[in-house]
């Protein structure tokens, strides 16, 4: 059998699989070859989405606070300032809520999921999940950075907030006030949005060793044990191997295959089990997802995570979410049972996170041997569960 590390290697060898490029599309097409390999029957979903949009989405509503705080400030009309404002926090909201409908004014490009077929109809079904695609790194992900990326996104939000404010004391009649809120909030998101956009247009794909090459091997080595020893997994349940396209441009992987299945999924009895970041750290199971509407994690796999831990207390965390959504906020936006695992220090930091020192060879190995067996454990007790 091949390990974990074996899949990465190889996968390593693409340059970069950016979200919606072609070279995204090959490491799928190497996915779904592995796959085969292992006798699996494999879908390839191909679907339209926007990618970037860690920086596009904030370019986009920042420039939309930007007009209405212009529009209030200098215009007889500046009730209209409502129209873009309105349409800025729209854009948000969907962004933090895990639904799937994009309304964003960035292109629309070709990526694809690609999944197992179950053998047959289970009842039960585990939904194991890696996104394979990488994030465009730029100044922002340099590692002195990334501490203060909350920072940004606060300064982000406190733009808006201020502009919004300015609004309000408008329609209130208190103009003097409002002004002062308006120049402020609306400065603030002119500089937020032109370090959004520099960084995006200075900014290139990562190779994304880490992230999340290192899940994508851990999926492909547990398709690869399952196949081996399925006799050991109950026979009313299945595991379904799912790699997403776009998970960096805003879950738009997992928001596709949802949309296209979830119909068809028992709600009650489908488990879905997300690996992201898994080549440094610590192994860290996530009690929720959101950084504004919060949903908490599935209630049996957090059960058994916790289980887990005690029996690896100086190898196994848990951590409350992560300030970015993983595949697991859509999942539970629906209504499954879902639960994410990344690799993490006990500051919360992620290993290399959306940078150029993502690489095969800062990938941790005696971690990715630890994880073969701690979640080939994980399954079977989510797989046994009653």
């Amino acid at each position: 059998m091949k390990k974990a590390v074996d899949f990465l290697k190889e996968l390593c060898t693409f340059p970069h699989r950016g979200s919606a490029t072609e070279e995204e599309k090959k490491a799928g097409l190497w996915i779904k070859e592995r796959l085969e390999g292992l006798g699996y029957r494999v879908i390839v979903q191909e679907f339209w989405a926007t990618r970037d949009n860690f920086y596009l989405l904030p370019v986009q509503v920042l420039l939309l606070t930007v007009i209405g705080g212009l529009i209030s400030l200098f215009s007889g009309f500046w009730w209209l300032s409502l129209i873009p404002l309105a349409y800025g926090l729209l854009l948000l909201f969907l962004e933090v809520s895990g639904w799937e409908l994009d309304l964003t004014l960035s292109p629309r490009l070709k990526s694809q999921n690609i999944y197992t077929l179950p053998e047959k109809l289970p009842s039960r079904l585990i939904v194991v999940s890696a996104h394979y695609d990488t994030q465009r790194g730029s100044f922002i992900f340099h590692p002195l950075m990334v501490p203060r990326i909350p920072l940004l996104f606060a300064f982000s939000y406190t733009g808006l907030g201020l502009t919004l404010l300015g609004i309000v004391f408008k329609l209130s009649g208190l103009f003097n006030l409002a002004f002062w809120f308006l120049l402020a909030g609306t400065s603030l998101s002119f500089l937020v949005f032109l370090l959004f956009l520099l960084s995006w247009m200075t900014g290139r794909y990562t190779p994304g060793a880490n992230d999340n090459g290192s899940g994508t091997a851990l999926a492909l080595f547990l398709a690869q044990d399952y196949k081996v020893n399925r006799k050991e997994y109950p026979s009313d349940t299945e595991i379904l191997f799912l790699f997403t396209g776009n998970e960096e441009g805003g879950t738009k992987g997992m928001k596709a295959f949802l949309k296209k299945v979830s119909g068809e999924l028992p709600a009650e009895e489908t488990k879905f089990i997300v690996l992201d970041n898994l080549g440094t750290g610590k192994v860290t199971f996530l009690s929720g997802e959101g950084m504004i509407l919060y949903r908490r994690a599935g209630r049996e796999l957090l059960e058994i995570a916790r289980q887990l831990q005690k029996a690896y207390p100086e190898a196994v965390q848990e951590q409350k979410n992560l300030l970015l959504p993983t595949d697991s906020l859509p999942v539970a936006a629906k209504g499954f049972q879902t639960i994410s695992f990344l690799g993490k220090d006990e500051r919360g930091m992620l290993g290399n996170y959306h940078y150029f020192t993502d690489v095969f060879e800062n990938v941790d190995q005696d971690l990715l041997g630890f994880e073969e067996d701690f979640f080939r454990e994980y399954l079977k007790k989510v797989a046994s569960f009653n």
